[in-house]
């Protein structure tokens, strides 16, 4: 045997326990890799609407948690206008029991267009009545505010009107890229004939984060006997499940006020969470050793 290969066997022969520390090592490292991307994979990305104060409107996420069943994990991100644009869809009864009332809930959908318009929010107008009519996005201030005018109430006899599947149906027109969602129901409030039903317009709401706002509007008490509700009784439960306001015969100058003021406050929470299955799932947004926030009460996982 040669000298040199004499130093090959030599050296192969020491290198025997350092390749078995290199094996273990890298099987280590694999099996580390393996673990983070199935972690990662095991994790699904989600957002839900919430609505913030003054006090709360610098909020970071790392201040944020959001709490699904019995996991809590922390925001990943609070996003806000501009930063995300914002979609907005206001549907008007214009039923014929609103004839008296028709030019008021107008006077308060363009106030609010006039409150919120900029060049990162678009406008979705529809009316619900005998003849239901929705028009198509639009970020022009003026073109809005014309979609509003141009809107008549039927002549007929007085009935409730489908404001369900209005809602639905103008829900479903905002865009589904990521973008604070809101829905704004200007009206009497009392549903008749919808093919969508409460339980389901709610889970559309949950669905694609749609904030809901609702602001009655009537030429007559909304309120019975011992001051029970009358109209609208849903649509109240909904603004308290979606993160919105719920208003009776204001003055329309207020309640202009008040719905673009909350509508100023909505974010988009951005969170991650282990995989979970499908269904629906209660969920609630609090500050870290303080309150719960206006968001979101249920979130539907498809």
């Amino acid at each position: 045997m040669s000298e040199s290969s004499s130093l090959v066997a030599l050296n192969t022969g020491r290198s025997r326990p350092l390749r078995c520390v290199v094996g273990v090592v890298v099987a280590t490292m694999f099996v580390v890799l393996a673990a983070s991307r199935t972690s990662k994979a095991d994790s699904q990305q989600y957002s839900v609407a919430a609505r913030v104060d003054a006090k709360n409107a610098g909020l970071s996420p790392g201040e944020v948690v959001v709490k699904i069943g019995n996991l809590s994990v922390p925001a990943t991100a609070i996003k806000a206008r501009p930063e995300i644009p914002r979609n907005i869809a206001i549907v008007i009864d214009a039923g014929p029991d609103q004839a008296k009332a028709l030019s008021k809930e107008k006077d308060l959908a363009i106030d609010l267009i006039n409150e919120l318009s900029d060049a990162s929010t678009s406008f979705t107008i529809a009316s619900v009545g005998i003849s239901p009519k929705m028009q198509e996005p639009t970020r022009d201030r003026s073109v809005a505010i014309d979609h509003v005018r141009g809107i008549t109430g039927d002549n007929g006899n007085k009935t409730n009107v489908p404001i369900y599947d209005a809602i639905g149906s103008a829900t479903r027109q905002m865009s589904s890229a990521p973008a604070l969602r809101v829905a704004i129901f200007i009206g009497e409030g009392n549903d008749g004939g919808s093919r969508l039903r409460y339980t389901e317009l709610r889970s559309l709401a949950e669905s694609n984060q749609i904030a809901f706002f609702a602001a009655l509007v009537a030429d007559h008490s909304l309120h019975g006997t011992k001051s029970i509700l009358r109209y609208g009784w849903y649509l109240r439960e909904l603004t308290s499940d979606a993160a919105g306001i719920f208003l009776e015969n204001q003055k329309t100058p207020k309640a202009a006020q008040r719905l673009s003021k909350g509508i100023r406050g909505l974010r988009l929470v951005t969170f991650e969470m282990p995989f979970i299955q499908a269904g629906h799932y209660r969920i609630s947004v609090s500050v870290r050793r303080g309150k719960r926030l206006r968001a979101q009460k249920g979130i539907f996982i498809p």
